[in-house]
């Protein structure tokens, strides 16, 4: 890994730590990896921290989160997981941190929702942490309730399918690990946090199988001809698909997110986006996401022909969720099967009624 020169980190059996003095003695907090995305957020945010004179006032929701972040539980929990919690549980302290737990009723929390409305993605983050940490509380008997239960999250724009225009010129201006990870979400079908968990030791007989991270659900995705012959075009740095310029396997979605919001911002992809919106395809204000290539996958297999079950089973989502995803596509199928009626059949006038 080489010499570090970063103030307060310091290298044990290849991991990374941030060393700290509290109450006079030594402490190591654990640092995600150097190529990490999340490492120097987290750096930075320790450096930025200073240790605290003195603990938080007994019953009091700063108190709750030291105590939260100090549970099995949540040292349990994946080091990006953990991380992205720090930054709402920090954001929380900040806001209300010398509040008492038993006094935080629901108007509060949806108040400081409400906030955050603009940006609705993060206002739903904010209240899963703070769901978990009330149900923390809970627990450990520093109230009765959990008074974040039954508020709602904020609604989210849809995740939209890429258009085929769109779809062209991204593969076309795409780096080859991004135009890779493109392909794999579009041919495959699955989130961006199992396209990069993928790995070649879990091809059987041009058969993608694995279990999905998010719902533990076993998928078997068969590897259309156009997925295979787009890996052949990388080399294998990896037992993942896909891989950092490092040729380590990607830890986290940001660097793939990363990738595709900077595909987005390019003159030629910014261009067809103008056109799509010209022709009244899409909205000025859309939007495409990783996500919305699990609609065109979607939306593909059942233009295939296949049935919400196979379509589930394959993409690992209910059937309900198929017919959701798939509305768009049904639509246009239903159109192009009463398309060959109504231009195949002849227009006959109606006979005029002879008026005695």
């Amino acid at each position: 890994m080489g010499r570090l020169s970063l103030k307060n980190v310091t290298e044990r059996k290849g991991l990374l730590y941030f060393r700290r003095k509290i109450a006079g003695k030594d402490t190591y907090l654990r640092l995600p990896d150097l190529d990490d995305p999340d490492f120097h957020a987290e750096y930075r945010r320790l450096s930025q921290q200073t240790a605290p004179k003195e603990g938080p006032a007994p019953g009091s929701m700063a108190a709750l989160v030291a105590a939260y972040r100090g549970n099995p539980e949540f040292a349990a929990l994946e080091m990006s997981t953990r991380i992205n919690q720090m930054r709402y549980l920090d954001l929380i302290v900040t806001e209300i941190g010398e509040r008492g737990v038993k006094g935080l009723r629901p108007a509060h929390i949806y108040t400081m929702r409400d906030r955050m409305a603009e940006t609705p993605g993060k206002a739903n983050a904010w209240l899963s942490v703070m769901r978990a940490l009330l149900a923390y509380g809970t627990r450990i008997d520093m109230r009765a309730d959990n008074p974040a239960s039954g508020i709602k999250r904020l609604e989210l724009g849809e995740h939209e399918p890429w258009p085929a225009d769109l779809l062209r010129v991204a593969l076309e201006e795409a780096t080859p690990m991004t135009r890779a990870a493109i392909v794999t979400g579009l041919c495959s079908g699955q989130r961006v946090s199992d396209c990069i968990r993928m790995q070649y030791g879990w091809i059987d007989g041009g058969i993608m199988e694995f279990a999905q991270k998010k719902t533990g659900k076993d998928v078997a995705i068969p590897m259309h001809p156009f997925w295979l012959e787009e890996l052949k075009k990388l080399p294998r740095r990896s037992t993942t698909l896909l891989y950092e310029r490092s040729g380590a396997p990607f830890k986290t979605t940001g660097a793939i997110q990363a990738r595709l919001r900077d595909l987005m911002a390019m003159s030629a992809v910014r261009e067809v986006h103008a056109d799509l919106v010209a022709r009244e395809v899409i909205t000025a204000d859309a939007t495409f996401s990783f996500h919305g290539l699990r609609k065109n996958s979607c939306c593909y297999l059942l233009e295939l022909g296949l049935s919400d079950t196979e379509v589930g089973s394959i993409l690992g989502m209910s059937s309900e969720m198929v017919r959701h995803y798939g509305k768009r596509a049904r639509a246009l199928m239903i159109a192009r099967g009463a398309a060959e009626r109504v231009t195949g059949g002849k227009i006959v006038p109606l006979a005029r009624k002879v008026v005695s």
